[in-house]
């Protein structure tokens, strides 16, 4: 089973998404930039869906971080704004984007692991 890193500082949001997506995935939960940089220390993850706006940090700043580590892992944006400037900064470090509230987030997540 391929292994999801969901990253939101709205616990609930978190666990709403976790609940959805692990009948098809392993998940695993973080709430913020430092408890995800923490976690990949430890685990490889098969892809990253990271909330933009988080208490230490946003997920560009995620995203930045673990491609100067070196990690090429599938990476979504996920913000409650549908942005073209977070799509195209995202795009600059590799990562995918979606707004939260996107019927299909679910596909796009499923689509992120398994391509």
């Amino acid at each position: 089973m391929k292994r999801i890193l969901i990253v939101d500082d709205n616990t609930e949001y978190l666990q709403i998404l976790s609940s959805v997506l692990s009948g098809e995935f392993e998940t695993i939960k973080a709430t913020g930039v430092e408890d995800v940089l923490d976690t990949l220390q430890t685990i490889t993850v098969d892809a990253i869906c990271s909330d933009f706006n988080m208490k230490d940090g946003t997920g560009l700043d995620l995203l930045e971080k673990i491609r100067q580590q070196g990690l090429k892992t599938p990476f979504l944006l996920m913000s409650g704004d549908n942005s073209r400037a977070l799509e195209q900064k995202a795009k600059l470090y590799y990562g995918d984007f979606c707004c939260k509230t996107d019927f299909d987030l679910v596909e796009k997540i499923k689509a992120l692991v398994n391509n």
